[in-house]
């Protein structure tokens, strides 16, 4: 188990107060905390967590993101995503782990798998397009087409 003086995740290094505006790419070592506005990139190896006040416009990534306030833009974890009560997202999650409280509101699609862990990002960020292709010969059975079937 690792101590908390040992490991520069656990203490916040890295904040954007009330009243604070900050635009650009950020690069944080450890926990980055937001609770004025911030639009732009943000990337950590530790937490990003988002203030009941804070404002984000833009992408973040980290292990662990903690939303408590708005943001509009994609979350990438490598851990977890926890949306708290208070929290507005426009825009999509991915990460193996995604948490929510009663109370949140999101518009967006949600990608939790373990594939994010090992990759350190999830494949449909990298695409700019893909396909879905549906197969519309295949034939599927449903409870009342057996029961359709055996009258004769």
């Amino acid at each position: 188990m690792r101590s908390p003086e040992g490991d520069p995740t656990v203490f916040i290094n890295s904040i954007i107060g009330e009243n604070s505006t900050f635009k650009g790419e950020m690069s944080v070592t450890g926990f980055f905390r937001i609770d004025g506005d911030f639009q732009g990139s943000a990337h950590t190896q530790g937490r990003i967590m988002i203030g009941r006040h804070g404002r984000v416009k833009g992408h973040l990534t980290a292990r662990d993101i903690v939303v408590g306030g708005i943001i509009k833009g994609n979350l990438s974890a490598t851990e977890k995503i926890t949306l708290l009560s208070t929290a507005l997202v426009i825009g999509n999650l991915y990460a193996p782990r995604i948490a929510m409280e009663a109370g949140v509101v999101l518009d967006g699609s949600c990608c939790a798998t373990p594939r994010i862990r090992e990759t350190g990002e999830h494949p449909l960020l990298a695409e700019k397009a893909y396909t879905l292709k549906i197969d519309t010969a295949a034939r599927v059975h449903t409870p009342t087409d057996l029961v359709g079937s055996s009258r004769g």
